[in-house]
């Protein structure tokens, strides 16, 4: 097996396609193609289930992927540390990020970067307002919309689904329940969702996420949550695809210092070992399904 054709299937498992897998890569569609098949006859399974509408990984694919992820982890983390040798690391970075995905996943995970480097400090900035690498107010942003203009480097760090979700009990009349949304000045996919599921618009309203999930636990309403915020309670089932791509964007990889660069990539590998709880891939345990909806 060529270990390079592991980079390939990784890129086509984060976009999904082999047109998003080659724009990522900067090679032909035929080459990404060729290397997926190569892959497959390599280890003798079937990575992907091919359709009109893209790449959908078997369970075999998601077995690799964890796989995968932990190369990745610990080459990213080799690399890290060679960086760290040849310079020291030191200064403020600051990202911009949800405040949900820093509070849940990447807090728990950044202890070992400032470990390895105590000079290095971190600005965090949290929030729905996009914030402007460009404009000097980040180094770095985790984005749920690319940005269209500038000299940037972006990275699509992974996959983020979401699901419609009930506190514990009976199971609730979806012509009926009560719903949890955003407030009527945030236009988000997430209140696009629950109208095309529900044909109504949200009873309890809130401009903070955490808020949400607070008022479904207490049984106040079901709503549209990300998939990694789903512990505790149980999922609707639906046919409607809820998910949104996760950008990661700096400066240009010539106007990146080497600080933001060695924090660039840990924010990629923490989103990726976080892939299975992103996009509801095993990692909850204490989410369950009930009736389906109608």
């Amino acid at each position: 097996m060529d270990w390079n054709d592991v980079r390939y299937f990784v890129a086509t498992y984060r976009a999904g396609s082999l047109t998003g897998a080659a724009r990522m890569l900067g090679v032909s569609i035929q080459t990404v193609g060729r290397r997926i098949d190569a892959l497959e006859s390599a280890i003798g399974s079937t990575l992907f289930v091919r359709h009109s509408g893209g790449y959908t990984a078997t369970p075999d694919a998601e077995a690799l992927m964890s796989e995968a992820g932990r190369v990745e982890e610990a080459v990213a983390g080799f690399r890290a540390r060679a960086n760290g040798r040849a310079e020291a690391i030191s200064g403020v970075v600051r990202l911009a990020a949800p405040e949900t995905i820093t509070t849940h996943l990447l807090l728990p995970a950044l202890r070992a970067i400032l470990s390895q480097y105590p000079e290095l400090e971190l600005e965090i900035i949290t929030g729905i307002a996009p914030v402007g690498i460009a404009r000097g107010e980040a180094d770095l942003a985790l984005r749920l919309v690319p940005p269209d203009h500038g000299a940037l480097t972006v990275r699509k760090a992974g996959m983020m689904s979401h699901g419609l979700y009930a506190g514990v009990g009976p199971v609730p009349d979806l012509a009926s329940a009560r719903l949890v949304g955003w407030t009527d000045d945030h236009d988000l996919p997430a209140s696009r969702w629950l109208h095309r599921l529900t044909g109504r618009s949200a009873d309890i309203r809130f401009n903070h996420l955490e808020a949400h999930r607070a008022a479904i636990v207490a049984g106040l309403g079901i709503g549209i949550l990300p998939c990694f915020l789903s512990s505790g309670l149980s999922r609707l089932p639906s046919t409607l695809l809820m998910e949104e791509p996760l950008w990661l964007v700096g400066h240009s990889a010539a106007e990146m210092s080497k600080r933001v660069r060695v924090v660039y990539d840990e924010i990629a590998v923490i989103i990726a070992a976080n892939a299975g709880r992103l996009t509801g891939r095993g990692e909850n345990p204490g989410a369950s399904y009930v009736n389906d909806v109608p």
